[in-house]
């Protein structure tokens, strides 16, 4: 193998695709929230439909961060897509802890980071199928 050159699509980890992964989910989430802000402000929505919305609209991100930093490697695509679901929920756990001075390490964090990893993951599995 010495001497060859590493083709793009034969690693393992896709760093590049996990990082483009996560500023694409990221921009989408935000387009999302923005949207929902707009309909909650000029229409008669209930406030009540906040945490479901919320909950759907990172699940998207989620999956979405991982279905892409898969779609250019050939094998692993679990492993691609659950790492970058675990950044997305730790980016997310960062900029709340940052803005909304939340701290503390509790089960529900642990939880959502499992969750960010399993969702993750299925997303790298739909991905590297693409």
């Amino acid at each position: 193998m010495k001497g060859k050159v590493q083709n793009y699509d034969n690693r393992t980890l896709n760093i590049p695709g996990i990082i483009i992964g996560l500023l694409v989910s990221y921009i989408i989430t935000l387009a999302f929230f923005i949207v929902y802000a707009l309909i909650l402000t000029y229409t008669p929505l209930s406030e009540l439909t906040l945490p479901t919305l919320t909950m759907l609209i990172t699940i998207i991100g989620i999956v979405l961060a991982g279905a892409i930093a898969a779609r250019h490697t050939r094998s692993k695509g679990w492993l691609n897509g659950g790492l970058a679901g675990l950044l997305y929920v730790l980016i997310m756990l960062f900029l709340g802890t940052y803005f909304l001075k939340e701290v503390g390490l509790t089960s529900d964090i642990a939880l959502k980071l499992l969750w960010g990893i399993i969702l993750g993951a299925i997303g790298g599995m739909i991905g590297i199928n693409l």
